[in-house]
Formats: structure tokens, sequence, C-alpha cells
């Protein structure tokens, strides 16, 4: 017994998961995992254990009767899958414990690794076979009216050989352990979602489809971008003749220089007031922090469309004002266009403050009181210890909370275009015109679009992680 608890103790986390995957794999036979459905309707939940027992089906429905008889199949299907469940569980519970030698135990890894594999296709094969097309006929049905569907647990049981399969592969293959091993996935996820986009847009920036098929380099999409076409435009009262591209990025990046900045001075107080609750209370975390980072759990469309209510001719805040008899008639907050775009801006704001708030919370909490305490001691006033002491140390959260904002913030669409009807257009509403565009011109556009923009977004960043360096790094920089 003493051997046996040390062989436990030494034995590899692979086992474990195999060995689970056998226990699964056998408890399984008796587990309800099909569900028979006649006329679109659940009848009956089996087992392979209970379709033994009970093979027989017989029920009315409108047009007619339907019988059914899983005998044979069932002691077949029963019988296999049974011989493949012990057999695993027999050899997952004795190579581990009772074999020394790692090419026993490499044959032990692989003969699991073969049941697990066969137990997985005789599931498959029992949930497809089960209705045959006979019984179909017989019945006078069709396979939309009389078949057999999977339960939750069926499911579970692909997943847990699947991954019985992979603990085998591993103790078969002798690999040791290496967390680096689970940084592949990440790296896989940046190549395929990531990288490869980006190359995508790259190439589709400088060549076409051509008639003939193939592809040709053409500059057809920068001078659809660059073209002189000029438009005259209305910012902050003032009419002003760009051209039509550059007054769009030009609105954008106000909008996103202006969401910015009110997230900042928001942010900043807000986490800052958390941050000492934090540390007053001694907490690792704050609950009213959760206040900020709720309304992140509420699709954007749906605050938006909340807020255009607020705001509307006949919305609470016009209903309010003409109750307490301060105006006679609704204002008209989304014709007018400087409170449209104030409105515009803040609801922007607010959809983006979380983002900001939770880096500079993340480093705001970590900062040591004692510094403030000794800054106190020296003789500097409250003011002179935020600006000399608390705000230089927060920088890095305040840069990585101007990445997190910024950014998404100078394509973001959804909220100017709800509020404004579409009266406002933005770089991001230009890029979706594009690429939805037939032309191939057009397409190719939306790509030079997205490319200038990248090249924007890379230099911004650039630039934010040098300040980074300089602040001394942390936060949440990206």
């Amino acid at each position: 017994m003493t051997e046996l608890k040390a062989r436990i103790k030494v034995m590899p986390l692979h086992a474990f998961v195999m060995i689970f995957a056998a226990v699964y794999s056998f408890i399984s036979i008796f587990i309800p995992m099909f569900e028979l459905f006649i006329q679109y309707v659940p009848f009956r939940t089996y087992s392979l254990f209970t379709l033994l027992l009970n093979p027989g089906v017989s029920t009315r429905i409108r047009s007619g009767s339907v019988n059914l008889n899983f005998q044979s199949f069932a002691a077949l299907a029963f019988v296999v899958t049974i011989v493949l469940a012990v057999a695993a569980l027999t050899l997952a519970l004795s190579y581990p414990f009772f074999y020394k030698s790692s090419n026993k135990r490499k044959i032990g890894y692989l003969s699991v690794m073969v049941f697990f594999i066969g137990r997985g296709i005789c599931h498959v094969v029992t949930l497809s076979k089960m209705i045959s097309g006979d019984m179909i006929t017989e019945n006078g049905l069709t396979p939309q009216r009389l078949y057999v569907a999977q339960s939750f647990a069926g499911n579970l049981l692909i997943i847990v050989l699947f991954i019985g399969v992979a603990a085998c592969l591993y103790g078969a293959l002798n690999l040791k352990m290496n967390y680096k091993i689970l940084a592949y996935p990440y790296l896989a996820w940046i190549v395929i979602f990531t990288i490869l986009p980006l190359i995508l847009i790259v190439f589709r920036a400088f060549f076409k489809k051509a008639a003939g098929g193939g592809y040709e380099f053409t500059t057809a999409g920068f001078n659809v971008l660059f073209q002189n076409k000029n438009v005259t435009t209305r910012f902050y009262g003032l009419d002003v003749t760009l051209q039509e591209y550059f007054s769009i990025f030009l609105r954008s990046f106000d909008y996103a220089l202006w969401t910015t900045f009110g997230c900042l001075v928001l942010g900043y107080p807000a986490s800052y007031f958390l941050a000492q609750r934090s540390k007053l209370k001694r907490q690792n975390g704050s609950r009213l922090l959760m206040l900020f980072v709720l309304p992140m759990w509420m699709n954007t469309m749906l605050r938006t469309y909340a807020w255009r209510a607020f705001f509307s001719e006949t919305g609470v805040l016009n209903t309010v004002l003409q109750q307490w008899g301060a105006i006679d008639a609704p204002i008209l907050f989304l014709k007018n266009e400087v409170l449209a775009d104030f409105i515009t801006k803040l609801v922007m704001t607010n959809d983006f403050l979380p983002f900001m708030i939770l880096p500079l919370y993340s480093v705001l909490v970590k900062l040591d009181g004692s510094l403030s305490e000794a800054a106190y001691d020296l003789g500097a006033t409250r003011f002179q210890t935020f600006n000399k002491v608390i705000f230089p140390l927060s920088l890095p959260g305040v840069i990585s909370g101007i990445q997190m904002v910024f950014m998404p913030s100078l394509t973001f669409y959804m909220i100017p275009d709800i509020l404004n009807e579409g009266s406002k257009t933005t770089i991001g509403n230009t890029v979706q015109n594009f690429i939805l565009n037939e032309s191939t011109t057009y397409n190719q556009a939306g790509n030079v679009l997205s490319l200038l923009l990248l090249i924007f977004v890379l230099i911004t960043m650039g630039i934010l992680r040098g300040q980074d360096k300089e602040a001394g790094s942390g936060g949440m920089a990206l």
C-alpha cells in the first residue's frame, strides 16, 4: 500500500488525465446519451445499457403508429463498447502504476489511445446507425421526423476522449511539461487572426484581380482616396473646405481626441478614488469598480439607442424639462449641430470610460502609500505630492488607457452613425462602404485606407511606447 501511494505521488499529470478519461468512458455506458425524437418531439432518452434492457418502442402518432426494435443493434453496440471501455480502463489503471519500464509504459499509452479512438468511433456509429433506413420507411416517416440526437453527456464524452487521446500521445512520446507549449495556441491565434489579415490588407492595397485571372499591380485605390475632390464641412460652427477623405479623417480624429480626453478627465479621479478606497479597506479589488464595468456587459448598440431615446424629442430629458417648466417646447438635441456633436462625444466617452479606468486603477492601487507620506514629511503640499509623485508614477496606466481608448475610438462608427442618423461620415463608415462596394477599385481603396490607418496607429503606438518606457513601464500597455 505504501509503495502504491509512492507511485501515485510521482505519477505524471497526463497519466491522471488518461485514467479520468478511461473512467468516464466506462461509466458513460450507463449514462443517458442518446435522445430519440419522433415527430420532432423528444420521446425517450437512452444509455447503451437502457437501450439493451428496453429496446422496443411503440407509440401512436397522427398518421398511424411507430414501432421500433433496437434489440440486435443494441446488443452489438453494447458488447463492442463495453469491451473497448473495460480494456481502456484496465490498461489505464495498470500501466502507470505497475510498470516501471518506459518502453512498456509507452506501449500502454499507445494501447489506451487506440481503445479511446475505438470508443469514440463506436459512439459516433451508434449515434448515426441507431435509426436505420428500414425503420424510417416501415413507419412512413422521414429522417427529419424520426432521428436520434446526442445529449450533453454525449458531447462531453467526445471532448473527454479527445483529451484522453492527447494525454496518451503525450505520454507515449515521453514529452516533458514545458509551459512554453501553452503559448503556442496564442501564437497560432496571432498568426491566423492578426498577421495574415494584415498581410492580406497590404496585398489587396496594391493588387487587384485581373480580367483573365490572377492579380495585377495597381494604384487605383490610392487615386480614389487622394483625388482632387474638395468638400465643405462644418467644424465647431465654421465652414471649412478640405479634401473629401481628409475631412472625414479629421472628424474621426476629433471624436477620438475628445473621447480620450474626456475618459482621462473623468477616469483618473474615479480610478484614484477607487484605488484609495481599496487601500483603506485593504482589499485587492473594489466592488465599486464593478459599477463601471457592468455597462460593458450590455450590447453597445442597445446602450447607444438608449442614449438616443434619452435625448429624443419625446425622450426623458425633454419630458422632465417640460414638466419642470424649464422649456415650453421640446429641444431637438440631435438635430442641433453643436448639441449633437457634444452628445456624440459624451456617449463615446461613456462607452469607452471603463477602458481608461481599468488600467489606471491597476497602477494606482499598487502605488506605495509611504511615498505620499514621505512627500508630506518633506514639506510638499497635496498638489505638489500629486504632481511630483503620484501622477508621474501612474503614467504607465495613463498611457495604457490612452492606447485602449484612442485606437478603437478613431475607427468606431456605430455611435456617431446611430446618434446622427448617418448624417456624419466617419473613417469607419468610409472603410465599410468601400469594402462593401461592388467596384474592385473601391474595394482596393478600402484596403488602402485600412493600411494608412494601420500605419497611423503603429506610429501613435510607437510614440506612446516611448513615453511609457520613459515613465518606467508597467500598467496594461499593449
